[in-house]
């Protein structure tokens, strides 16, 4: 009785902030909220789920990303290389000078899609430590939907068919609410696929609370600060 009643949290970056869904372990008392910084969220959940890199590597390679693409295999893509570490250092506006510098110390380039969520990446690497990471777990929803469906990775989250997959898996998981809240996220800055993703972590979180919950890569890695990269799912 004591685990159900635990608070379990998924989290996904959105174009307004974090979308942020809260629930107990058996997924009743369900909440939904998009926190405008990080440090808006205030939950004090068991095991928080996140998709956002959590420890950067000097040259932009984890291990665990080059793990989870082959999980995922044919649609490794979907987990982007990360940037180097040194890439905080450069404004935001200057996304093509830390390309360059990045291929200059020869890490290869840095893509617009990772370098439009490093002000997300630098919210979060400012505020956890490596004693975070026993209740915050970076996750990612393309391994946790393949999870659940028996290893296969779903169709593209852009299509239709691949948003409903999505929607099916996630009521027969229990949750009840979805209709309700992309009602409710209208206007405010999150998409359906924002929406599936931080349910689908709250059942990532819902793993390692109960002690189920996978990690890649096998062998453990961690940053210059001491953070442990590694993606859950």
């Amino acid at each position: 009785m004591v685990q159900r009643l635990q608070r379990i949290v998924g989290v996904d970056g959105c174009r307004r902030g974090w979308l942020v869904v809260e629930a107990n372990c058996d997924l009743s008392m369900a909440e939904l909220h998009v926190a405008p910084k990080w440090d808006d969220i205030t939950s004090t959940a068991r095991i928080v789920a996140v998709d956002m890199p959590i420890g950067l590597a000097r040259n932009g390679v984890r291990q665990c990303e080059v793990e989870a693409r082959k999980l995922i295999s044919p649609c490794g893509p979907r987990v982007f290389k990360t940037l180097p570490r040194g890439a905080l250092r450069f404004a935001q506006e200057n996304w093509i000078a830390a390309n360059q510098w990045s291929k200059a110390q020869g890490f290869g380039g840095i893509s617009k899609q990772i370098w439009n969520i490093r002000p997300k990446i630098k919210e979060i690497d400012r505020a956890i430590g490596p004693e975070d990471q026993t209740r915050i777990v970076e996750a990612h929803p393309e391994l946790a939907f393949a999870r659940l469906n028996n290893g296969k990775p779903l169709d593209s989250k852009h299509t239709r068919a691949g948003l409903d997959a999505r929607q099916q898996i996630l009521r027969r998981a229990g949750f009840t609410n979805l209709d309700g809240w992309l009602r409710a996220l209208r206007g405010k800055g999150a998409k359906a696929d924002d929406l599936y993703d931080a349910c689908v972590l709250v059942l990532t979180a819902r793993n390692f609370l109960r002690g189920a919950g996978k990690e890649v890569p096998r062998v453990e890695e961690r940053d210059s600060r001491g953070l442990k990269m590694a993606i859950g799912y």
